[in-house]
């Protein structure tokens, strides 16, 4: 039978069966009470649909639970519920004694009000013991490692175990393999008495509560043992109702009493201790020696190396990793995860976590049917604030990390706040659901304040130094590139226009120019000088003086660039050249006259397919003027309503990451082939997007240059 999968009808469901077969466990007392001759196979069948029962009301109970990471609120939890089955035993103890004949090893009810009286109490005590299990198991794992959960299964399965033993057996038998198995049970309850190290993290006034609530609890469990050992009336009606239900209960306020007759003493003797422990948790919430350190760090790189490694130390993580928050004035690489208008995101330290599994885990499941889930990233950025991930597989904005199976049980992400603005996100995750409380919170937000403030002052100093050694090459080649490049596209009811030039760090040599030509055609050219700074923006002076002045006289684009290298061919370096395609586009007719000095050949994009256009040629400087104009070719390409030009510099065809390979030829045909239908502003953006993607948010080494032409006349 194939179990529901959604939670309400699973609830449904396992409710349904509990009740059920605790229903048909009571028929079959009824039955039992009649007919003697069957006693021993309707006990079998009794004890199995108890089994069964209690094991679907124990499923029914761990949908609605949810664990508290907080031990001394479930130990508040144990005492009421404990009270409550005590209170609750006794009364009925009192008010209706067990009345039942014993009859070879049985109990025989003398009345049928006794069976329905064992039948409720069995069932409040075996609910209350399964709670109180769980809750027990809550206190226990509490800053675990990773061995405790494997220690508490053993202890389960030997609790079961010792149950099961019980089966087919009458009130009164006894089976030496169930005395072996009790006896084993008492030593996994003693090696799981001793989980207490969640008493060293509590303050001082916690640890007397601590005390005060153990003992009574030792006291209240004491008595629930007592309260349904074999001679008491609880324990007659137990023993009726099934034996191994009867051991489960009996095991289960066995732990709770050397559990916490044990917290109780271990407690006692962290108590003189307490105060020095809380002055430790003081000074290591306020990190002055990792903020000293940090703060003497002034190198960008290793800065966030080491707040990535303290990180990990300070918490005990396994991985951990640093992203810095930049505005699209700073960077024109996009983050990882998502992409807004306002922030980007830099993955600058990561530490034990590849840089592809961090953007798995910043990203959003195509299965979470709210379209209104966040990244934990964009959360953090709305918010501000820590974000705690107890069980990553549970957590909307991460249970899709198994998908990619990403080995994270827990994660702790805190903003790194400067001047009321967020500059960086921390992260930090263990292998354990629950691994982070509430000190691991406090200590990793003030190490973040110490960590904001030391990489703020190193960004400061880093942009200081840079700006003293390029202030002077940087202002000037930057403005003569500024007054190179056109201020405003032409405006033509042909075509729709776009361009886009983005410098590199350095300024580059890249230029692009229009000029409407007397006969209705329009001349395009774009060009990239080799070399940086200020030389290069003396070419793209020299390059735009020439295109200005004759490209009037010599229309035809061969003619143009051969014209060209004559004229710059006896001023420029030797180890310098120019790379160039010079456009004619007619705008009656949609035809594109072009010839090309070596530079990246362009595209044309249409419904019936995509291809370069490569006419032959060699770069401008590279060669004689006799030699050059025997390489250079023109061609013609007729465009028609709804084609697409794209012309480039190789900014965008080299761009290439660290150890990764060219964004190539290939990729950006396929970007304009998945995009030539729409406008020439959204596809000059889905290549810059694609390109940045590639670079995986790096700055550039190169300028990218890029125009986008559309024919729109029919």
């Amino acid at each position: 039978m194939k179990l529901p999968t959604t939670h309400p009808v699973r609830k449904i469901f396992y409710l349904i069966t509990g009740a059920a077969f605790l229903l048909l466990a009571l028929v079959f007392n009824v039955i039992q009470k009649n007919i003697e001759m069957e006693a021993y196979a309707l006990t079998l069948f009794k004890d199995i649909a108890v089994i069964v029962g209690f094991t679907a009301l124990f499923l029914f109970i761990k949908l609605y639970w949810k664990r508290e990471s907080f031990p001394l609120k479930r130990l508040v939890a144990i005492l009421i519920l404990s009270v409550l089955v005590l209170v609750i035993t006794l009364l009925i103890s009192q008010i209706l004694p067990a009345e039942f004949e014993t009859k070879s090893y049985q109990l025989i009810p003398i009345y049928f009000s006794s069976i329905i009286v064992a039948n409720a109490v069995s069932t409040v005590l075996g609910v209350g013991a399964i709670i109180i299990l769980l809750l027990l198991k809550d206190v226990i794992f509490h800053k675990r490692r990773s061995y405790t959960g494997r220690n508490f299964l053993f202890l389960i399965i030997g609790l079961i175990a010792a149950s099961i033993s019980t089966v087919d057996l009458s009130p009164y038998e006894s089976r030496t393999v169930s005395y072996l198995l009790y006896g084993v049970l008492i030593l996994l309850i003693l090696l799981n008495s001793f989980r207490l190290s969640w008493i060293v993290y509590l303050s001082k006034k916690e640890k007397i509560l601590t005390i005060v609530y153990s003992f009574f609890l030792f006291a209240l469990f004491i008595g629930l043992k007592i309260n349904i050992s074999e001679s008491a009336n609880i324990g007659k009606y137990l023993l009726y109702y099934s034996f191994p239900l009867k051991i489960f209960i009996d095991g289960t306020f066995l732990f709770g009493a050397i559990y916490f007759g044990i917290a109780f003493i271990g407690t006692l003797f962290h108590l003189p201790t307490a105060e020095a422990f809380d002055r430790k948790m003081s000074e290591v919430s306020s990190l002055h020696y990792l903020s000293k350190l940090v703060t003497q760090v002034f190198d960008f790189e290793e800065l966030v190396n080491s707040v990535t490694g303290m990180t990990l130390q300070v918490c005990e993580a396994k991985s951990s990793w640093l992203e810095i928050i930049q505005t699209q004035a700073e960077t024109i690489a996009y983050n990882n995860g998502f992409r807004d208008s306002n922030h980007s995101v830099l993955i600058v330290a990561n530490r034990n976590i590849a840089i592809d599994e961090i953007e798995k885990i910043n990203s959003t499941s195509q299965k979470i049917e709210s379209d209104e889930v966040d990244s934990i990233r964009k959360a953090l950025i709305n918010e501000k604030k820590p974000i705690v991930i107890d069980n990553t597989l549970q957590d909307k904005r991460t249970k899709h990390i198994k998908e990619f199976d990403i080995k994270i049980g827990s994660m702790l992400v805190v903003p790194l706040i400067s001047h009321e603005q967020l500059i960086g996100i921390l992260y930090a995750t263990k292998d354990i659901e629950y691994g982070f409380d509430r000190e691991d919170v406090e200590v990793i937000s003030a190490f973040a304040d110490q960590a904001a403030i030391a990489i703020d002052n190193s960004r400061l100093i880093e942009k200081s130094l840079e700006r003293e050694r390029l202030v002077r090459e940087m202002t000037v080649a930057q403005e003569m590139q500024k007054k190179l490049l056109p201020q405003r596209l032409p405006t033509l009811d042909q075509i729709e226009l776009e361009a886009l030039s983005t410098p590199a760090f350095e300024v580059g040599g890249d230029y692009y120019d229009f000029v409407l030509l007397d006969n209705n055609k329009l001349a395009i050219v774009i060009g990239d000088v080799s070399g940086k700074g200020v030389s290069a923006a003396f070419y793209m002076a020299e390059m735009k003086g020439i295109f200005q002045s004759i490209c009037n006289i010599y229309p035809s684009p061969k003619e143009f660039i051969t014209r060209a290298n004559q004229a710059i061919s006896s001023s420029i370096d030797k180890r310098s050249f120019i790379s160039l395609i010079y456009a004619v586009l007619d705008l009656d007719t949609g035809v594109v006259t072009s010839a090309r000095a070596g530079h990246c050949p362009f595209l044309v994009a249409s419904k019936n397919g995509i291809s370069y256009v490569r006419p032959e040629g060699i770069g401008i400087g590279m060669g004689a003027s006799t030699t050059f104009e025997r390489y250079i070719k023109q061609e013609e390409t007729q465009l028609r309503y709804g084609d697409v030009c794209v012309f480039y510099t190789d900014g965008i065809t080299e761009a290439m990451p660290p150890e990764g390979e060219e964004f190539g030829y290939a990729r950006l045909m396929e970007v304009v082939r998945k995009n030539y239908y729409k406008s020439a502003l959204e596809i000059r953006d889905e290549i810059i997007h694609a390109v940045n993607q590639h670079m995986k948010n790096k700055s550039p080494q190169d300028d990218i240059t890029i125009i986008i032409l559309k024919w729109l006349k029919n």
